[in-house]
């Protein structure tokens, strides 16, 4: 069984996993340290469900959980989505929902899952009214998922510029979702950029961060309640950025990071909060980076073997991350030396 996603949660870490040999999904808690693991339940209800890779496992304060699966199928090979609900004891229940939910004509992909303080949401792309695709969200009506239109929101597209998401994270009742803009007015300049909402999927605006090279994106954020804001992760001219977030104030590029070369694609985890300190885990070629960012100062330390997929840090401090060597199989690997 290989590890696939990491999620924190009240009681733990749940990491969710895919079996080698038939590729059905599963999910494993992670008590504290010196409990045993356990297996906790996964009753998938469509085929594509059943063989189903986790893309998001994201749990709400109350340690109600929302998850996003994905297989391939069909004539043109598309990725089909699959989203379930449930809990730690009660396991996790696929939401079977009609194709045209997440398939169709105007599909997108799906981004992961999003728990603000006013319930969960999908955070997707779908195609534009105006130009390319737009950010979506979808919202739960009883069972069933509801994509939201965001024409003439900060999240839609239009003949000038190109919206980008990539990832998202809750603030409290706040949305925050990074990716780019590509802006087509002059030429074609992608920027990175944040939107963020002032309740759930209501009142979004858009911000490009700053930057001084020349293109760049945002590739995953941090947001901890005890946080004084949300960190953005990213790339900028293929090296390791980010920018602190925090209130209504302008986004600040943060200066002084150890230089870390990083795929445009890379999928960087997001940055972690605890007692003070951001750390940002970063892919670099066959190895990973672990950075930390105390007091305005960065700090560089070798990360876990292989390249980072997922990461996640308990309660208790507790760091742990999947990692994949140069064969592509998967690792989960975990440390208390940065408590």
């Amino acid at each position: 069984e290989a590890p696939v996603t990491l999620t924190a949660y009240p009681g733990g870490v749940l990491v969710g996993t895919q079996n080698r040999a038939n590729a059905a999904p599963g999910l494993l808690r992670l008590a504290p340290p010196g409990t045993s693991v356990t297996r906790v339940s996964v009753r998938p209800a469509s085929p594509y469900a059943a063989q189903g890779t986790w893309l998001s496992i994201a749990a709400e304060d109350d340690g109600r959980l929302v998850a996003v699966a994905g297989a391939r199928g069909g004539a043109h090979s598309n990725v089909r989505w699959s989203v379930w609900r449930g809990d730690v004891a009660a396991g996790l229940a696929e939401q079977e929902q009609p194709f045209s939910t997440f398939g169709g004509w105007g599909a997108g992909e799906q981004l992961g899952v999003l728990t603000p303080d006013t319930g969960p949401l999908l955070l997707g792309s779908w195609e534009s009214r105006g130009a390319g695709l737009d950010a979506d969200i979808w919202l739960p009506e009883g069972p069933r998922w509801i994509r939201q239109d965001p024409t003439g929101s900060a999240l839609a597209s239009t003949t000038t510029e190109l919206v980008g998401p990539r990832s998202g994270a809750a603030s409290g009742a706040t949305a925050v979702v990074v990716g780019s803009l590509v802006t087509l007015t002059d030429g074609v300049r992608q920027q990175p950029a944040l939107w963020q909402s002032t309740s759930g999927n209501t009142g979004w605006s858009r911000r490009t961060l700053p930057t001084t090279g020349r293109t760049g994106e945002a590739v995953a954020v941090g947001c901890h309640e005890s946080s004084p804001g949300c960190l953005v992760a990213g790339v900028v001219d293929g090296r390791l950025a980010a920018w602190a977030v925090a209130g209504g104030s302008a986004p600040a590029e943060q200066h002084g990071i150890p230089v870390v070369d990083v795929s445009d694609r890379a999928p960087l985890p997001a940055p972690m909060w605890r007692g003070g300190t951001w750390t940002v885990l970063a892919p670099s070629g066959s190895a990973t980076h672990l950075l930390r960012l105390t007091s305005g100062s960065w700090e560089q330390r070798a990360g876990p073997p292989g390249v980072v997929t997922a990461a996640a840090e308990s309660a208790s401090g507790t760091m742990y991350a999947v990692t994949t060597d140069s064969t592509g199989v998967a690792t989960l690997w975990a440390t208390d030396a940065l408590r």
